[in-house]
């Protein structure tokens, strides 16, 4: 079965990539990796040392193309990256070992690792397309200092332009398109897709660490974003370190709170909104473009409780 020229392995299951340096980028052979496991209908499975960490734009990508991340130890034993499943090779793909269970992850103290911030902004047709705008908010807004560059892969190769990106994707359309953008102390990828009639572009970064970011930084961006942004959601990454992921097993970003945008305020209504079931809510936003700020902090009940209530509250009707 053939596969990329990056390919270690390839079967009818999986592509498989073996990578041994200390940090493992979203290179451009990996991305075309990625796209052929995709469009194969295959996995792409990608082999680590156990002391490797993948940067983040890579533990994305992997994620978006439902990618394995196998990590081989000293003694040449597999285990999930992510879980700490233990993994045996069944001729075709690295499975689960029979009768095996996913370890506990490890400890950590509550908002300890990378800020890790998702943007979703819808554009409708018709509405003016500005690429990159979400980008230069978050990384102004946490760093104080505006994007550096953007790039297919990693290392990034062009400096930050929002025309550039723009054009880049419109050349492209309709097929979504993926981006590495960078900053100071900042990396992530930034997706823009069409759904239905509208332009969605979607921002993950990394970083900075999340307790050196002012909290007053984090407001500011939630309500630079109030009037475009459809969900910002904002965590603290635990497994993630200067926007590398180790591969010591660690639960998911503790949610540190969630903007809901102006088209869902609208649709349930302003009361509604002001019952959000959060520890601290803030309707930010003007006229019509009014959001919601729901911050996890400070509450009787633990973030993912809270996260879990208000996403209750806003899948039953007004009124109910």
């Amino acid at each position: 079965m053939n596969g990329p020229p990056a390919a270690d392995r390839a079967t009818s299951e999986a592509i498989v990539v073996e990578q041994f340096r200390a940090v493992v980028p979203a290179s451009t052979w990996l991305v075309d990796a990625a796209k052929t496991a995709v469009e194969s209908g295959r996995v792409l499975q990608l082999v680590t040392g156990e002391r490797s960490g993948l940067t983040f734009p890579l533990e994305s990508l992997l994620g978006d193309a439902r990618a394995g991340w196998v990590v081989r130890d000293g003694s040449g034993g597999h285990r999930d990256g992510f879980l700490g499943l233990p993994l045996d090779w069944n001729g075709t793909r690295f499975v689960p070992e029979a009768g095996a269970t996913i370890p506990p992850p490890r400890e950590y103290s509550p908002g300890s690792g990378d800020l890790e911030v998702l943007i979703s902004t819808p554009f409708p047709a018709g509405e003016p397309l500005r690429l990159g705008r979400s980008t230069e908010i978050a990384m102004r807004a946490l760093t104080g200092a505006g994007p550096h560059g953007w790039g297919v892969a990693e290392p990034v190769t062009e400096p930050w332009s929002a025309t550039g990106i723009s054009a880049h994707c419109l050349a492209r359309a309709p097929r979504p398109v993926s981006l590495v953008v960078v900053g100071e102390g900042v990396t992530g990828r930034l997706r823009v897709s069409r759904v239905d009639d509208d332009v969605v572009e979607e921002l993950r970064i990394s970083g900075p660490a999340a307790g050196s970011v002012d909290t007053r930084r984090i407001e500011d961006l939630a309500a630079e974003c109030a009037g475009t942004a459809r969900r910002m959601t904002v965590g603290a990454a635990p497994g993630r370190t200067g926007g590398v992921r180790s591969t010591i097993p660690a639960p998911p970003a503790l949610p540190y709170g969630v903007l809901f945008g102006h088209e869902l305020v609208s649709a349930v209504g302003v009361a509604h909104a002001h019952r959000t079931p959060a520890a601290r809510v803030r309707l930010l936003g003007a006229g019509d473009r009014k959001a919601v700020w729901c911050r996890f902090d400070g509450g009787a009940s633990a973030p993912f409780e809270q996260l879990t209530d208000i996403l209750h509250h806003y899948a039953t009707p007004v009124g109910s």
